[in-house]
């Protein structure tokens, strides 16, 4: 295990570190050296009438360096993290080296041969010329970008060696709690991300507005995508954000906060239930609703611990919450009463 993790991390610092950074940085040199010969200010942008977005010429150093560059370090960073193991973790201390980062390290790949090549033609079309709004149409070299794109994240993925994949903590059965013949049990909860994850979305989500306000001012047309897609995105972080936990003898009942989607695990059905660790990008390749490799459906808000529990059809369920063992214990001894 520990040799193939090994191999794997090597292949990523490779394929989607080192590699995707140094075309980004050969791509921003050349461009610097062009900068002498461009115009003042350089087209930026091409509609479908030609150039219609300009800008000062240290934009041509943005692209590859500030935008390209940002984007491989920060898919580098949730590749990485996604390997890092919660503190009451009872799996082993080495994580497998899953699918999401060995995609994540191919996508860089491909992300930085889209950057670079996009940034030496948009600049190598002003070489020389006295008025940016002279550049020709670049619309073939677009597509031939997203090609690079495509063929990088491919060959990136087959460079990279296949590890054994995150199969989730095994975790420990629990104990039911002693009930006298009238007494009743139940248990409530809040499954949530954390304050910073919260902060994060709320941020983005605020980002994306002001940017779909901005393009739809620049083009409406477009504006109208950015705005459909944006409204998508806002649902979508409303209904996955918070959602309410019970359990008691009927079984285990969870919902959104917006009231969809919802989920009602009958006490009957449950054949097991258990204390798992959850590693959100090592297990489930990222947060929110989630399907695992090895099936597990999930609601994985944060790392730590999570309530799982297995239908007697064999398909598990697994939710981020505090104090999981007490909920837990409950959902245990709704199941045996349902036995009995």
């Amino acid at each position: 295990m520990k040799d193939d993790v090994r191999r794997s991390r090597t292949a990523f610092a490779w394929v989607g570190v080192i590699v995707p950074l140094v075309i980004i940085l050969i791509a921003t040199v050349i461009v610097a050296t062009w900068l002498p010969e461009l115009p003042d200010p350089i087209a930026t942008h091409w509609g479908s009438e030609g150039v219609d977005g300009y800008g000062p010429k240290w934009m041509a150093i943005v692209l590859p360096l500030g935008v390209g560059g940002g984007l491989v370090t920060l898919m580098t960073l949730i590749g990485v993290s996604g390997h890092r193991m919660p503190q009451s973790s009872t799996k082993p201390q080495v994580q497998p080296w899953g699918s999401t980062s060995r995609f994540l390290g191919g996508m860089n790949l491909g992300l930085a041969l889209l950057f670079a090549f996009i940034s030496l033609v948009t600049t190598g079309v002003q070489r020389g010329i006295p008025d940016a709004a002279q550049a020709p149409d670049i619309a073939g070299a677009v597509w031939i970008a997203l090609g690079l794109l495509v063929v990088g994240a491919a060959v990136g993925w087959f460079l990279q060696p296949r590890s054994p994949e995150p199969t989730g903590d095994a975790g420990a059965a629990v104990e039911d709690i002693e009930l006298g013949e009238s007494e009743r049990a139940a248990w409530f909860g809040t499954a949530a991300m954390a304050r910073p994850g919260i902060i994060a979305l709320i941020a983005a989500v605020l980002l994306l507005i002001i940017t779909t306000g901005w393009v739809f001012v620049a083009d409406p047309g477009t504006g109208w995508i950015m705005a459909a897609v944006t409204l998508l995105v806002v649902l979508l972080v409303v209904v996955t954000l918070v959602f309410r936990v019970r359990v008691n003898a009927e079984g285990l009942r969870v919902r959104s906060i917006a009231g969809w989607p919802r989920w009602n695990i009958p006490a009957a059905d449950i054949s097991d239930v258990r204390v798992v660790s959850v590693n959100p990008m090592g297990e489930f390749g990222g947060w929110g609703l989630r399907i695992a490799v090895d099936g597990r459906m999930g609601i994985v808000l944060r790392t730590g611990e999570a309530l799982q529990v297995t239908r007697h059809n064999g398909r598990r369920f697994v939710i981020t919450i505090d104090d999981a063992a007490t909920a837990a214990s409950v959902l245990n001894s709704a199941a045996k009463g349902a036995k009995s």
